[in-house]
């Protein structure tokens, strides 16, 4: 829809995705860091390239886009063909954008909440154009974080910024942190914000080099303690694409993680205790085309994908808990792909309670012709060896592609998300009320 054409390019920026060594691009979700596209166009991956593409607008048909008597030089210049009414006026007016004729809700616009769930506090967002980045501690009281910068939508630098707490939402007045270790900071442009996750204690921020860019395997992690802000530890792990956290644990998608480097794996790690431990924890397919995003369910069931070469979709692995300790504890890795397998998406995902979110949909830009936000849940059996994934539930439904979900984040046991259309940018709190 026109509605959406002119931010579809910071949506693709933050969605997630990352193509293989091989080639550019899988889908158009791995162009999201080329930026916004040109007005009119979007970006698509063609022949393995990231390409921009003409975003046909004019749903007149293929009479409304051609013009045959007025271009051809005998009809255009005669008199009385040229200066007819009749004739000048036969273009059929563009069909109105349903867009600007939609009835939208103050905190989902045109979003469908499903039965069951309730859509709590909202509040608008500012300042936050360049990121999609934003975390929040664990409650009762939920403090919120965002990146600002570190886009290639931003020049800027990537620092941290307090966002207050919810749902008193409000950029801080100046920034608490840099994302850049010491080293990295004021060298040349490039580097790109891929993670902000939260243990309770300590925020994870990620960072690395776009794809064609300088050095594209480069990256590192900053870990930074809540209670200390002065207190920052600094960890190389190149090519950093996601993370995620538990209690005491960060997890990460990388080709290394402090000092161990083993290529393309999951890495943990433990900051229950000085120094950090780092080890690497999971393995994936040697079929895949990249690792993809991690989230920790409540109840301990790490969700953690990868990019299949079949299909080209990311595929989410539920690993139950006592898998998990059993290779924080030996550091022997596990195979994710042995872990039950959840679903296959290309959207966002989010941890919601004993749970993960999904935004499910199509992949052709510039209407992604998004169906609905799906919880799945998981039940862990067998003193947390097993974990069952249950039947997707809807909890938003997209009538139409008028507002969008662009970020999806855990807010305890509840869902955060970050809405967006023609009356601006907000996040909502979404409550399982069963």
């Amino acid at each position: 829809m026109r509605s959406n054409t002119m931010w579809m390019g910071t949506l693709l920026a933050v969605m997630l995705g990352s193509a293989g060594c091989g080639e550019e691009c899988v889908d158009s979700f791995d162009c999201r860091d080329k930026g916004t596209a040109s007005e009119g166009q979007a970006w698509a991956c063609v022949e393995e390239k990231c390409t921009q593409v003409a975003i046909n607008n004019n749903t007149g048909g293929d009479d409304a886009g051609t013009q045959t008597d007025a271009g051809t030089s005998t009809d255009a210049g005669t008199e009385a063909d040229a200066g007819t009414e009749t004739d000048a006026g036969t273009e059929p007016e563009p069909n109105p954008d349903p867009c600007e004729s939609a009835t939208y809700d103050p905190k989902l616009g045109t979003l469908q909440l499903q039965t069951g769930y309730v859509a709590d506090e909202s509040a608008a967002v500012s300042g936050l154009a360049n990121s999609g980045h934003i975390v929040v501690t664990p409650g009762p009281t939920y403090s919120l974080y965002a990146v600002v910068g570190g886009s290639v939508q931003s020049s800027e630098a990537p620092v941290v910024y307090s966002l207050g707490t919810w749902p008193q939402v409000e950029l801080g007045a100046a920034p608490l942190f840099d994302v850049l270790a010491p080293a990295d900071r004021g060298t040349t442009p490039g580097w790109i914000a891929s993670a902000l996750v939260t243990d309770g204690q300590h925020l994870l921020t990620g960072y690395m080099r776009p794809s064609g860019g300088i050095a594209p395997a480069a990256g590192a992690v900053g870990v930074h303690d809540l209670t200390a802000s002065d207190a920052s530890t600094y960890l190389p792990a190149p090519n950093i694409l996601y993370a995620g956290a538990a209690p005491g644990l960060f997890l990460t998608v990388s080709d290394g993680l402090g000092t161990v480097s083993e290529g393309r794996s999951v890495y943990a790690l433990k900051t229950g205790a000085a120094p950090f431990t780092a080890l690497k924890v999971g393995t994936f397919p040697e079929n895949n085309n990249g690792g993809g995003a991690i989230s920790v369910s409540s109840n301990g069931v790490a969700m953690l994908s990868y990019l299949a070469s079949s299909d080209g979709r990311y595929h989410g692995h539920a690993v139950a808990p006592a898998v998990m300790d059993q290779a924080l504890d030996t550091g022997t890795p596990f195979a994710v792909a042995d872990a039950p397998e959840a679903f296959s998406f290309l959207g966002p995902v989010s941890a919601m309670g004993d749970g993960v979110a999904v935004l499910r949909g199509g992949d052709t830009p510039p209407d992604f012709a998004f169906t609905d936000v799906s919880r799945f849940p998981f039940t862990v059996t067998n003193a947390g060896a097993s974990v069952t994934v249950g039947a997707p539930e809807s909890v938003l439904v997209f009538p139409n592609q008028c507002t969008l979900v662009t970020t999806m984040v855990p807010m305890g046991s509840d869902l955060l998300v970050k809405v967006q259309d023609k009356n601006g940018a907000r996040l909502v709190r979404i409550r399982d009320a069963r």
